[in-house]
This record gives C-alpha cells, sequence and structure tokens, in this order.
C-alpha cells in the first residue's frame, strides 16, 4: 500500500497506527471500530526495514478496544466476513494471526516472538465429520511464550501462562501453566506479572 493511502487512513481512522514498512490490505467493505488504539509495525530498531503486515478482507471487523502494539515482521490476516477484537496488550515480533471466522484476545495480553494463533485448518478433510474453523478466545491477562501455537476452538482462560513451543488444542482453565505437545496443565492457581 503507498504512504498517500496508508496516511489517509490514519486521517480518517485513529485507531490504527502505521509504522514505517507497514505493508496494509483493507477492503472498502471492512469495518474498523472500537475506543482504543493498535499500532501496526513497533520496531525495537527503528532503521529496521522489515515488514508487517494487517489484512482486512470483505466484511471483515477489526474491533480494538484497548491500546495495542503489533512487532515488526507480524502478519495479521483477517479473512472474508470474520472478526477480529482486541483489547490490550501487545504483540512481539513475527507473531502470526489468520482468522478465518472470530478470535478474541483481552486485555492486558503478552504475546511472545513467533507465536500462531488460528481458528482454521484452512483445508477440510474429505470423509470425516470435521470443522475446519472455531472460535478462539484470550482471556485477559494472559501470557503466550514463544513459538507457541494456539489452534482452532480454544480457549484460553484469565491469568493463564503457555509455555514456549506449547501446541493449545484443547482450553487452558484460569491461572494454569500449560506446556508441551499438546499442551497439558502442569500447575494451578498461580498468579504471573
Amino acid at each position: 500500500m503507498d504512504r498517500s493511502i496508508v496516511n489517509s487512513l490514519k486521517y480518517r481512522n485513529k485507531q490504527i497506527i502505521f509504522r514505517k514498512y507497514s505493508r496494509v490490505t483493507i477492503d472498502k467493505s471492512a469495518n474498523i471500530s472500537g475506543n482504543g488504539k493498535i499500532a501496526i509495525g513497533d520496531k525495537e530498531n527503528p532503521k529496521s526495514k522489515q515488514e508487517t503486515r494487517l489484512s482486512l478482507g470483505k466484511n471483515s471487523e477489526l474491533n480494538v478496544n484497548g491500546n495495542f502494539s503489533v512487532g515488526f515482521g507480524s502478519d495479521i490476516r483477517v479473512f472474508n466476513n470474520a472478526k477480529l477484537e482486541i483489547g490490550s496488550g501487545y504483540l512481539n515480533a513475527f507473531v502470526q494471526i489468520v482468522c478465518s471466522k472470530k478470535i478474541s484476545i483481552g486485555n492486558n495480553v503478552a504475546i511472545a516472538r513467533d507465536v500462531i494463533i488460528r481458528d482454521t485448518d484452512a483445508h477440510d478433510i474429505i470423509g470425516e465429520d470435521h470443522k475446519k474453523e472455531a472460535e478462539v478466545k484470550i482471556g485477559n491477562h494472559v501470557w503466550i511464550g514463544t513459538r507457541a501455537i494456539i489452534m482452532k476452538g480454544v480457549t484460553i482462560g484469565d491469568g493463564a501462562i503457555v509455555g514456549a513451543g506449547a501446541i493449545v488444542t484443547k482450553d487452558v482453565p484460569e491461572n494454569s501453566i500449560v506446556v508441551g505437545v499438546p499442551a497439558k496443565v502442569i500447575k494451578e492457581n498461580i498468579e504471573w506479572k
């Protein structure tokens, strides 16, 4: 997207702040709402040319209700008719969000580098009773460790920690720690800051 279009989007919509080297595709029918701000492409090194991508498909929705930072190299795709809801917190560098149905991210959420969050398998399994898409819900004050993968249909409870490299295929209880492949609860009634 060229700079003039990005600048006009900033003027029209104060909810999205595009840093240098942001690559943005927003369909005219996409709806951006909420009372927060999201910064796309935040960098530790301002001279880095690593691009950050945001794509909003036809009739998609991006609802921003807090202040949220998206680290450089991240890729957020909200497909046609899908909805992404974001509270407050941050995505570190190189995070991928693939939203085909609905993904909700709460407040005070810390998402480390290289995390993948998907609400879709993207393909059908023929001959199986297979549900390709299912909503993902990430609660408030959740910490998701480096290279964790959050799969479709998962709810992560408030105050939970997802360990580095975990593959989450089932719900995570609030105030618990999950680790491993597939992720399993190793500790309950925890607090973190």
